[in-house]
């Protein structure tokens, strides 16, 4: 496959190195002969690069620097979290505790009330059917029994 030819005229651009039309004055240093600090900063990638002096310290100035971390152990739930937790725990344990308390002081008084109320309706209907009993009659039952040979024998009742 092959790519169609661009049409536009050829223009050939002045290199960025041309020399100006006016002439410089002053004294000419050449790079190697630059004195200038370097000092070597890590980049985003941890590798060292050099950095001029004037431009580290710019960096410097404009990234504040960070303080030593708290790396003491801190607890698992927060003290907050801990004291409303206890506080609802022992609030529930004092509420149990009190209803056990008062189901212990109570308990026995209920049976002393109920087994009261209960002898009382037993003496209560003891009396009462003693009042209500008519009067004593007599029955004479006689039973007269006659025995025969060979193990039998008749009964008979006489009221």
């Amino acid at each position: 496959m092959s790519f169609p030819l661009d049409h536009r005229p050829t223009i050939r651009p002045e290199p960025p190195f041309a020399a100006p039309a006016t002439g410089m004055t002053g004294v000419v240093q050449l790079h190697q002969e630059q004195q200038q600090a370097v000092v070597w900063v890590p980049d985003a990638y941890g590798r060292m690069v050099p950095v001029s002096r004037e431009q580290a310290d710019a960096l410097i100035a404009a990234v504040p620097a960070t303080g030593p971390r708290d790396l003491s152990p801190r607890p698992v739930i927060d003290s907050r979290a801990q004291v409303v937790l206890a506080a609802g725990v022992g609030t529930g344990a004092a509420a149990a505790g009190v209803g056990y308390g008062l189901g212990q002081v109570l308990a026995p008084l209920v049976a002393i009330g109920s087994s009261g109320v209960l002898w009382a309706l037993a003496l209560i209907a003891v009396l009462g059917a003693a009042r209500r009993a008519p009067a004593p009659t007599t029955t004479y039952i006689t039973t007269h029994t006659t025995a025969r040979w060979w193990g039998k024998a008749t009964t008979s009742n006489r009221g």
